[in-house]
């Protein structure tokens, strides 16, 4: 026996879930884009991490990834592959002595717009 369907007011889109994973989604693009320009290129032969161009561009795409699924979707994975990015992402620049607070801005807004909109979420 199968339980009725949610109502659709329950799927429905947050706005706070749409405003950060637009904004989270514009952010990964950016990186995306300039993962392999002169900027990230130096940074990364300056530190010794030749490897830090491929890491942004990796981790930036399957960030928009889950940022696509999280939004489209409304899947709870897709909010713990995005915040297991975002932590990645924070090892790499501790390793690299270049981490700043102000990293984790974008994922704790992501988390708490998801969390906020957690009963939405499958």
């Amino acid at each position: 026996m199968d339980l009725p369907p949610s109502p659709p007011s329950l799927r429905r889109r947050s706005v706070s879930l749409t405003l950060a994973c637009a904004v989270a989604f514009l952010a990964s693009l950016q990186a995306f884009a300039f993962s392999f320009g002169p900027d990230y290129r130096n940074l990364g032969a300056s530190l010794g991490a030749r490897w830090l161009p491929s890491f942004v561009l990796g981790s930036s795409l399957v960030s928009i990834v889950f940022l696509v699924a999280l939004w489209w979707r409304m899947r709870r994975w897709a909010l713990w592959g995005f915040l297991a990015v975002a932590a990645a992402q924070s090892v790499a620049w501790v390793h690299l002595g270049w981490w700043r607070p102000t990293m984790l801005v974008l994922p704790a807004v992501v988390g708490g717009a998801a969390a906020w909109t957690w009963d939405r979420l499958r």
